[in-house]
């Protein structure tokens, strides 16, 4: 007798992809903080340093959303369905290098910030609880401040050149 390989449900597709999230709010923070201790202004490293702590508080209120059942709130009828909407595009990982110039670590952090911006303003339209569709809808706000304010440090220290 031949075992039926286990089917995945949309919650458990959604619960993969919100732990994913919060990999990724803690590889964000880990990656400020390294930035911040490689950047040559002071206001750099201070700006990078605010974007970690921001990151760890972001990591927290998944966390939270995760233990109280977020994952069964999104209004999704079908694995197919999660999969068409192809979610993890927004959590990709795009590698830096030691090596990678202020330049480069700024468009990947405004990339990263604009990416995870789209993603929880993905959720806030999926969840069918009025109180999680709040939470997404802070992370996605708290997102688009943290592009703006790497663009303005772009614009400021690095366009300026070009």
């Amino acid at each position: 007798m031949a075992l039926e390989p286990a089917m995945t449900t949309v919650q458990q597709s959604f619960e993969r992809l919100v732990s994913l999230a919060i990999e990724r709010e803690t590889e964000t923070y880990e990656f400020y903080m390294q930035a911040a201790k490689r950047a040559e202004l002071s206001s750099s490293a201070k700006l990078l340093k605010e974007l970690s702590e921001q990151e760890v508080g972001h990591r927290k209120k998944l966390e939270a959303a995760f233990k109280q059942g977020v994952c069964g709130t999104f209004v999704c009828k079908s694995v197919a369905e999660f999969k068409k909407m192809d979610l993890d595009r927004y959590l990709a990982e795009v590698p830096l290098t030691p090596s990678s110039s202020p330049q480069d670590v700024l468009i990947f952090a405004i990339k990263k910030e604009e990416a995870a911006h789209d993603f929880y303003k993905t959720l806030s339209e999926l969840t069918a609880d009025p109180s999680n569709k709040v939470v997404f809808e802070t992370l996605a706000g708290e997102e688009l401040k943290h592009k703006q304010r790497l663009q303005d440090l772009y614009d400021e220290k690095i366009q300026q050149w070009m």
